[in-house]
């Protein structure tokens, strides 16, 4: 299942259905069918230009993050724990790469690891799995548990979930790991866009319960709403964006269904 749905991710990406539909109207063109070859290939255009501006891509992102947005650490509240999701660091694979790579959501252990030095919680969860390519690929747990242990945590404050390779084995990991703690009231640590789909996946698998799950948003990307011309002019970081947060809808209006 894990496999399937990370698959049909990829169906997601505005490049991908653009390809898709431009390789239909080649079929069509071959065909002779002239008039739909030029509508579906003019459809993928505009459809991969919509997809690409910053201002489609402000909104989608804004859509994501306005229900859940940051606070400060003042208006943080006290919590039992902290659970803090993966997909923020690759850890080290030696030789070609000995070192720890952050990524754009490593701000998500940053701000772990400063909740806990303000004496918001007194444990860390790390929920961050994956699939290592190699023997010789350190986990992303364990990354970003290293990561934690240099900005001030001490080991024995953090405990990880090395197994689980999307949201819901996060959800369901973490809670075996919370209930050992006797933490019932948590804050989770993960991007303000993926705060949304998060917050759902948990509640479904916590559903029985009694923990209070409080969300600590980060990485928060709309914060200039202001546009220009130059919102209209298509690049390659709105489209990655927009991918991103199509991604995100989808995965949250599955959650809906199932």
């Amino acid at each position: 299942m894990y496999e399937l749905a990370k698959f049909g991710g990829y169906f997601l990406s505005p490049l991908i259905l653009a390809l898709g539909l431009w390789l239909v109207a080649l079929l069509c063109l071959a065909g002779g069918r002239r008039r739909v070859a030029t509508w579906l290939g003019s459809i993928a255009l505009i459809g991969l230009w919509l997809a690409s501006t910053p201002i489609v891509a402000q909104a989608l992102i804004g859509g994501l993050e306005r229900p859940y947005p940051a606070l400060t650490m003042e208006q943080t509240p006290q919590a039992d724990a902290i659970v803090v999701l993966g997909g923020s660091v690759a850890g080290r694979h030696p030789p070609q790469r000995p070192y720890i790579e952050l990524n754009s959501a490593s701000t998500r252990v940053w701000y772990a690891a400063e909740l806990y030095r303000a004496g918001k919680a007194k444990w860390i969860v790390v929920a961050a799995g994956g699939q290592p390519e190699s023997a010789n690929e350190q986990v992303e747990s364990a990354a970003i548990a290293e990561m934690l242990v240099v900005l001030g945590v001490p080991p024995q404050a953090i405990r990880l979930d090395a197994q689980s390779r999307n949201t819901r084995e996060n959800a369901s990991n973490s809670r075996q790991i919370l209930d050992e703690l006797g933490a019932h009231r948590v804050l989770l640590v993960t991007s303000a866009q993926h705060m949304p789909r998060a917050m759902k996946t948990f509640a479904k698998v916590w559903a029985n319960s009694d923990n209070l799950l409080i969300p600590a948003p980060t990485d928060v990307e709309v914060t200039d709403k202001r546009f220009s011309l130059l919102s209209w002019i298509p690049s390659p970081s709105a489209l990655i964006a927009v991918t991103k947060a199509l991604k995100e809808y989808a995965g949250a209006a599955v959650l809906g269904i199932i």
